[in-house]
Formats: C-alpha cells, structure tokens, sequence
C-alpha cells in the first residue's frame, strides 16, 4: 500500500537557546510509535505564513488581571505579525467568545458550544453554566477545531491564564489531539490565580506536548515571548517520512524526533493524526 509521507516540523537549538541551520538528514532521527523511520526528505521551510491565535482567560480568578492581558495580547501581535499574518482574540469566563476588539471589553460571538446551565433556585438569580467560570480546555479545544486546524502555514496558540480548568466538557486529552490534528503549537503565560497559586502540570503538559513552553508574566519586557515565538515558527526544519505499518489502522501515533548532537535540543510535537483517505 502507498502512503503518503508524513511531515514533523521541528525546531533545533543549542545550549543557549539559539537556532541551529547547520545540520542533515543524517543529524536527526524520528521514531513512530517508538519505531525508528528513515527520514526520506528535509527541507527547511522559511517565511512561512503565521496564524496566531491569543487566547485570554477572563475568569474570576483573573479578574485583576484582565487589563493586563488585553495589553499584553495586543503588545505580542503587534510585535510579532508580518504582511500575510494573521491574528485573532478568543476569551474565555463561562462562555468562550472571538474578541472583536481586544483594546476595549467588548467580546462578540460565541466560539463552540456552550455549556449548559445550572438550574436556577429562585427569582432574579442569574443562571450559572455547569462547566464553571472558566472552561479552559473546552476553550483550547474550541479554538483548535474551528479557527486553527482549517488554516494552512505555521499556527501557535498563546494563553494568558492561571492553567486552572474549572469543569470543561472537554478534557486535556481531547483538547490537545485537537491541537495535534492541526499541527498547532501551545504557548502559555502563566499569571498566579486569585489565590495565589501557581502549581498547574496540565498547562505545562499542553505546551510541552505541542513543542511550545511556558513564560513567566512579562510586565514590560515582551522581547523573550516575541524572540520565542519568532524561533519557532519563521523557519522550521521539516521532516518526510513513511509512518509506522505495525499497528495498521491506527490513526493517533505518537512520534519523537530527535538529533545524533548532545548538545543540542529538538522542538516537536509528540502526536501526529493518520487520517484515513
């Protein structure tokens, strides 16, 4: 049976984090399903297109924090887009909204399917949503399947949140496989909850699953967010290779790539999706 290859974008770096352009089919190494593949074509592609997706928790546990966001949002994309770039704003409370105009509070249309409401005890109580003040990963979810999975070129989502899921409908699981389906890359600035708490793994296992990283608040200094996101997704290298045959049929693999060099370190996602034809 013929397959079509599979491609993994990947970025390499070195001890101090800067990118490195020097190396050869012969440098890397990928394995599907822990199989090794022979790597049958690499390119580097550059000044590929960006989609850029900002995703803003709004949610009470934000809430001091919203103005905050909404800058640091419109800071980020005005630093990073190009000509043929393209970015959009999704908030997330109790609904997951597009953010029409991020300078201002005023969101618009609603993004997925809403949770359903709890139902109300008394009159003049205002109806609260099952999945709580703030739905991350249906958010996560929502955003991979409708805006960034149709597009073509290179895409990154960056949240601004405490990481802390309060009840979605979807999971952490099924949010990332939409991530991978698309091939997008998670990015996260991590704020303290309300509470002051800062300890969230399923945020940390998001980015890093997809190849992407977690920042600290940035305050006034954007250039480490900026230089990040720039090293990632302006010029990738690209790997071709045939996918493993062992468990035919199977359509979530799980790849890893990896480079002879040890110093060196490799950026990739850990999941590809096998669509049946």
């Amino acid at each position: 049976m013929d397959v079509d290859l599979v491609t993994i974008p990947c970025v390499v770096v070195d001890s101090r984090g800067l990118p490195v352009w020097d190396l050869h089919r012969d440098d890397f190494r990928v394995f599907d399903n822990d199989v090794r593949r022979t790597i049958e074509n690499l390119w580097v592609d550059t000044d590929v297109p960006l989609t850029l997706a900002i995703l803003i928790d709004v949610s009470a546990s934000q809430g001091d924090r919203r103005a905050e966001h909404r800058q640091t949002a419109l800071a980020v994309a005005r630093r990073i887009l190009l000509p043929g770039d393209q970015v959009f704003f999704v908030s997330v409370d109790e609904e997951v909204r597009m953010w029409d105009d991020v300078a201002t509070t005023q969101r618009g249309e609603l993004l997925g399917e809403p949770c359903p409401k709890l139902p109300v005890n008394g009159p003049g109580l205002r109806s609260l949503s099952q999945c709580g003040s703030s739905p991350l990963w249906n958010a996560v979810y929502d955003v991979a399947r409708l805006k960034l999975n149709p597009v073509k070129g290179a895409k990154a989502l960056l949240i601004l949140t405490d990481g802390y899921d309060s009840g979605s409908t979807h999971n952490l699981n099924q949010a990332l496989d939409e991530l991978h389906k698309g091939g997008a890359t998670a990015y996260a600035i991590q704020y303290p909850s309300d509470s002051g708490a800062k300890f969230a793994p399923d945020l940390y296992r998001l980015t890093a699953a997809t190849g992407g990283t977690r920042f600290q608040p940035p305050g006034d200094a954007y250039d480490s967010i900026v230089t990040r996101l720039q090293t990632d997704l302006r010029r990738r290298y690209v790997l071709g290779f045939r996918p493993e045959q062992l468990s035919f049929g199977k359509v979530r693999h799980q790849v890893r790539v990896e480079v002879a060099r040890p110093d060196l370190t490799v950026r990739a996602r850990s999941t590809y999706f096998l669509i049946p034809r």
